[in-house]
């Protein structure tokens, strides 16, 4: 398996697009489908950010995730067609190396309770468990 990283290009906006809508419930900021309006919006903003880079996963010269990194935070969706294939992993391993190439220090990843993939993904790769974080929605 040759696995990459690429820049990403407008023209990709709307595969990211896809992939965050595939999997919006494993997100903690977005939990519905997000509309191409405001998609692009944020992309064009995140353009601007000195402290957000991202790239297209390529696996055998095919697209088949997308990893970002905001701050120290790292997000990683893979196409449902190629889950559990190490993909996850892998394109972990290759951030890192970005982010030592970027000056970045640490990175973490903000993982909802019930997302075991990618908890398993970040343990596999020595992330470890620094905080518990609870919340009460009140109405």
């Amino acid at each position: 398996m040759v696995l990459a990283l690429r820049k990403i290009r407008i023209k990709d906006w709307d595969y990211i697009m896809l992939l965050r809508n595939q999997a919006y419930d494993n997100f903690y900021h977005q939990n519905k489908p997000l509309i191409k309006k405001e998609h692009y919006t944020y992309l064009k903003k995140q353009k601007l950010n000195p402290k957000f880079f991202h790239w297209i996963i390529v696996k055998n010269d095919k697209d088949v995730g997308y990893v970002r990194l905001l701050n120290e935070d790292v997000s990683i969706i893979i196409d449902k067609k190629s889950q559990d294939k190490k993909i996850g992993t892998g394109a972990l391993e290759l951030l890192e190396i970005e982010a030592k190439k970027l000056k970045i220090k640490k990175l973490i990843a903000l993982v909802l309770i019930n997302n075991k993939k990618s908890e398993k993904i970040f343990v596999k790769n020595e992330y470890k468990l620094k905080q518990l974080w609870y919340e009460k929605e009140l109405t």
